[in-house]
């Protein structure tokens, strides 16, 4: 995966963002790197794959690389708050329309060891990242964990 796919662009609460630590299973080695997708699986996070919706338990954004090993378990700092707006960029920029704005999305990730996770603006199927806003010209989209969806998966 790529390092800064996604970041915070306004945390809607008092001060700056705050991040939760939470662990990840042994088994890779810096899984996880900081502005990834990831959601809860068991006790553990794992990276968003490409097509994931509303049926995973989403958690955020990774505020920090994760630190497991082949034979240890880890942890990961991540931007825990389904009030945060994110920003990231669309799958393809050109389908940015008013039409998508307070729409359910999916997240989509390119093919290759270190794909790039963009939010596929043109899934709605099971969507679990509402787009709030974007910006075609400088090709960014701000959304949130669809509210709903977060409490009621976790």
């Amino acid at each position: 995966m790529a390092r800064g796919d996604f970041w915070i662009k306004d945390p809607l609460v008092g001060g700056g963002p705050s991040s939760t630590k939470f662990t990840v299973a042994a088994g890779g080695a810096a899984s996880i790197v900081a502005g990834e997708m990831v959601y809860r699986s068991g006790t553990d996070l794992v990276l968003g794959a490409n097509g994931d919706a509303n049926t995973r338990v989403w958690v955020g954004a990774a505020a920090t690389d994760s630190t497991e090993t082949a034979s240890a378990r880890g942890e990961v700092y991540i931007y825990y708050n389904p009030l945060y707006i994110l920003r990231g960029r669309p799958s393809t920029n050109a389908n940015l329309a008013a039409s998508v704005r307070n729409t359910q999305v999916t997240l989509d990730v390119a093919s290759g060891t270190n794909g790039k996770q963009t939010i596929d603006e043109d899934d709605t199927t099971n969507g679990t990242f509402r787009i709030i806003d974007f910006d075609s010209t400088e090709q960014f989209v701000d959304f949130q964990l669809a509210i709903t969806d977060h409490l009621t998966a976790g």
